[in-house]
């Protein structure tokens, strides 16, 4: 069988995509070393970095969560820091046994304030007017933002995300994933999502935020004027905050696992519409079109590398009469495959997850169509669903 320049081209950048293409992914630009970010060891210590670490407030914001309060607030105020902490719990109205949970914990712990929004607010988004309220009610200057349906996977997250609130920096970002038993795909979205959010936060000036687990100063919040752009807008709070006072070098990127947050499965309705809600707060988002780009980019050479393959193989069997061409050309589906799904595995590592990397390269490629089909949704919704009335 002879063998002509042609194959050996066809095949060289065939080989050559099968290299190249799984480089550009979400997951090969995770952000740098997780472990060397965890800021200065505080157990080797504890007293002597007890007294650089600033004292936190946490805020949160709650509406009809009573079961999510009861099985998670006690582990945040289980929380062994020794500059001392306060949580401060805003509720929005609940109907259910909100008030009943809150009122016990009180009683038990000191540092938990409780308080509320009345029921008449128009015009502007309850949750961000809660969270507004609560960080104005903070007695400290750094603020640590989560949720209700959250949990710290270490009695050490404060102390872990608390060594990067320094000087240098204005916001911190912490890494929030669903709980282990949610839909394998729910998981490996926010993984990729946050791969290239933390990254683009250590590179340049930080995009927005897709987590639960943020700390901020105060200061900054409330000298610029909190949510006042965006308080018309129901959804989009840690986006909207991160997106305007990030600042380049002033935002730092806690990825050590103690640092973690697990979030509870959400439901298929809340996962749906907090997609919703994303295609229109990105509208009003800025840095938008260069981060954009590169999700697209690194989705379109996915694509087409598996395409050119899948084609050229089938050309080479059916119309060229190629064997070497067809082989050569499965053997890069199967390599690049490999490759993605060795990259993938090192990152659900760092990240503690469980996924397998076999289905990696399947889930990569249903995010593009994912993404088609919420900006479909969204177009043809009534856009007065997503602000307040």
């Amino acid at each position: 069988m002879n063998v002509d320049i042609m194959t050996i081209t066809i095949c060289g950048i065939l080989l050559l995509l099968a290299a190249i293409t799984p480089m550009c992914n979400g997951l090969f630009r995770r952000p740098r070393s997780l472990h060397m970010q965890a800021g200065p060891d505080v157990s080797a210590a504890p007293t002597a970095h007890a007294t650089a670490l600033p004292a936190i407030s946490i805020v949160m914001t709650t509406h009809d969560m009573a079961c999510e309060l009861e099985r998670n607030l006690p582990l945040l105020l289980a929380q062994d820091y020794k500059p001392g902490f306060e949580i401060i719990v805003v509720d929005e109205s609940s109907t259910d046994r909100t008030d009943d949970v809150l009122t016990m914990l009180k009683h038990k712990h000191p540092n938990l304030y409780t308080t509320f929004i009345p029921k008449s607010s128009h015009y502007l988004s309850r949750r961000k007017l809660a969270l507004t309220i609560g960080i104005k009610a903070a007695n400290h200057e750094w603020v640590i933002l989560t949720d209700a349906d959250c949990r710290p996977e270490s009695e050490r997250w404060l102390t872990t995300m608390a060594t990067h609130c320094t000087d240098e920096n204005d916001i911190v970002l912490g890494y929030t994933n669903y709980e282990h038993n949610s839909k394998r795909f729910y998981r490996f979205e926010r993984i990729l999502n946050a791969c290239y959010l933390m990254r683009k936060a250590q590179k340049s000036v930080a995009y927005r935020y897709n987590g639960n687990n943020m700390a901020m100063r105060k200061s900054v919040f409330m000298n610029r004027n909190g949510f006042l752009k965006n308080l018309k807008y129901l959804r989009g709070e840690y986006d909207f905050i991160v997106n305007e006072y990030a600042e380049k070098g002033r935002t730092a990127v806690a990825t050590h696992p103690d640092s973690f947050i697990r979030q509870d499965c959400p439901s298929s309705k809340t996962w749906n519409n907090s997609h919703l809600f994303y295609m229109e707060t990105r509208r009003h988002l800025d840095r938008s079109l260069s981060y954009r780009l590169l999700f697209d980019a690194d989705t379109a050479l996915l694509h087409i590398n598996y395409i050119i393959d899948v084609a050229l193989a089938t050309c080479a069997l059916l119309i060229w009469n190629n064997i070497v061409i067809a082989a050569v050309a499965t053997l890069c589906i199967a390599i690049t495959a490999f490759i993605r799904a060795f990259i993938a595995a090192r990152t659900m590592r760092m990240f503690g997850e469980r996924i397998s990397p076999i289905t990696i390269p399947l889930m990569e490629m249903r995010m593009m169509w994912q993404n088609a089909w919420f900006m479909l949704r969204h177009r043809i919704s009534d856009k007065y669903d997503f602000i307040r009335r």
